[in-house]
């Protein structure tokens, strides 16, 4: 019989993955043919699978252990596939989704199948001592399922916390904000697992936190897509992320120049 942190466990990663899947498919449809829409929605994609696939192997493997590890591979796959999309997304937002290179995807490609290998060799689920089960506590596996995945949406943090302080319109520095909140708290909802690891307090508190900072990220960053940057005589309007974000330029160089870097 399945256990209540386990009956937990499974609930709360079911349901902010079916959240996150919404939220993907909401990202998608507010303009499917730009690439960042397109990149945002692949990751939310990846990230609500990763959940969903974690929730089902906590029921599963009260029947078979074996089905429930294939579950868990397939969670850890997602997850660090959700991970460099979103890291390729920060990027096409701070210097232009025209710079998102095929050299870049590849790269972050092979990058990914290589944690994931690594991964799911050194990550498996396991009978936790209580009559239910849990997933291993393997340092190495959690570098490559979580540390070095956290790393990567760190640093498409940072891209965007460089993109904020780089704009002067309001709304189009009200977009980005949201966009750095929610990354932010993505990175908060990873790290959860990290500290859990190292400190002793029940289990119930990181997994709660880290489930409604995941929850929260997602929904941070779609209000973000619904805010619309307002112009002036001295801005230049590019279509990006969602509808149109704006770039400060020099009146004079306004019918010269060419944006490469969306706002």
């Amino acid at each position: 019989m399945i256990t209540t942190f386990n009956l937990f466990n499974a609930i709360a990663w079911i349901v902010a993955g079916f959240i996150s899947a919404i939220i993907s498919i909401l990202f998608l449809i507010k303009n499917p043919k730009k690439k960042l829409n397109q990149l945002f929605s692949a990751g939310f994609l990846f990230w609500s699978f990763s959940l969903i696939f974690n929730g089902i192997n906590f029921t599963v493997a009260y029947s078979s252990v074996f089905i429930a590890n294939i579950f868990r591979d397939l969670c850890v796959v997602t997850g660090i596939l959700c991970a460099l999309t979103l890291f390729i997304a920060s990027v096409g937002i701070y210097f232009g989704a025209e710079k998102v290179s095929w050299i870049l995807t590849v790269i972050l490609t092979i990058l990914g199948i290589v944690l994931s290998v690594f991964g799911t060799i050194n990550d498996w689920v396991t009978e936790d001592g209580f009559g239910g089960y849990k997933t291993t506590d393997n340092w190495f596996g959690k570098t490559c399922v979580q540390i070095i995945p956290a790393i990567f949406v760190i640093a498409g943090l940072v891209l965007l916390i460089l993109t904020y302080f780089t704009l002067e319109n309001k709304a189009a520095k009200k977009r980005i904000g949201y966009f750095t909140l929610g990354f932010t708290t993505i990175v908060l909802g990873l790290l959860m697992f990290v500290f859990d690891a190292i400190v002793d307090v029940s289990p119930y508190i990181f997994l709660t936190l880290a489930i409604s900072s995941w929850v929260a990220g997602p929904i941070l960053m779609l209000i973000g897509f619904y805010v619309n940057p307002t112009t002036n005589a001295h801005q230049v309007v590019v279509e990006t992320v969602g509808t149109t974000d704006t770039k400060i330029l020099d009146q004079k160089q306004q019918q010269q120049q060419k944006l490469e870097r969306p706002s």
